[in-house]
């Protein structure tokens, strides 16, 4: 077989191989991420583990308190203006005077963020995209396949974890620590023979399928996203009275704590 014959065979070949995809793919499902530099999931997701570590705290030790937001160690967090107004709001929800400047308040009550993100995990059992590359000598250029999902899952989870720590602006000494609180939110994208997507999360009210909601018997089918957040930290409030122990934290030695009671 000389190489005209051979590459008018491969290009056939290729043809057939495009066609095929294309109506395997017809039926396929397909999500839009992002018209913006972040995809609305993405902000979803990070507001939503926000909105779920925030609403653990206990603000009512620092009610009737004068207080001023210490913002400065999340300056770099992601999102970190919803996450002070969100703590601003719950602490003004718990009775709390918001100062605007430190000079003005009598307790400094500082925030700080140990993650603020998403993470994300896909499987796909099928063809994933492909591109053939050109036969040497051949009249036609590469051709791409695309992907050809028989089962498609994608995950997003969305962390937050921070902790609150308030003190007199004037002795210095410390008034009410929140611990250290963690949340999550979840969501997560389902297709099956190329039909879907399957919605379903923590930021979401309902599963949906293709945009569409699904019909009530088939809700009950399809659980909703667990809650994912973990166990907090007891929360603990120091009395401004109470003498601070100078301690030395060394390896295997435990940390003095203080008592857990609400300030009179």
């Amino acid at each position: 077989m000389n190489n005209v014959a051979y590459s008018r065979k491969f290009a056939s070949r290729q043809c057939l191989l495009v066609s095929i995809c294309v109506l395997l793919a017809g039926g396929c499902g397909t999500t839009k991420w992002s018209d913006t530099s972040r995809t609305g999931t993405e902000q979803l997701l990070v507001s939503n583990a926000i909105d779920r570590v925030v609403d653990k705290i206990d603000f009512s030790p620092m009610q009737d308190k004068k207080c001023f937001l210490n913002t400065a160690a999340i300056e770099n967090t992601t999102d970190r203006n919803y996450l002070a107004m969100t703590v601003r709001q719950h602490l003004a929800t718990a009775g709390a005077v918001l100062a605007e400047n430190e000079e003005d308040a009598d307790y400094i009550v500082e925030i700080r963020a140990g993650a603020v993100g998403t993470d994300r995990d896909d499987l796909l059992v099928g063809i994933p995209a492909t591109t053939l590359p050109a036969f040497p000598g051949s009249q036609y250029s590469a051709t791409s396949i695309p992907e050809i999902p028989f089962v498609k899952r994608t995950k997003q989870r969305g962390v937050a974890k921070i902790a609150l720590f308030a003190y007199n602006k004037d002795t210095g000494r410390p008034v009410w620590t929140s611990g250290n609180r963690q949340g999550e939110s979840a969501a997560q994208n389902f297709w099956f023979a190329g039909a879907g997507p399957l919605t379903r999360g923590t930021i979401y009210h309902e599963p949906t399928f293709a945009g569409n909601s699904l019909p009530r018997s088939m809700q009950k089918t399809v659980r909703m996203q667990p809650n994912l957040t973990l166990a907090p930290e007891r929360p603990q409030v120091f009395p401004e009275s109470m003498p601070i122990p100078e301690t030395v934290q060394t390896p295997n030695v435990p940390v003095p704590t203080y008592p857990m009671f609400l300030q009179q």
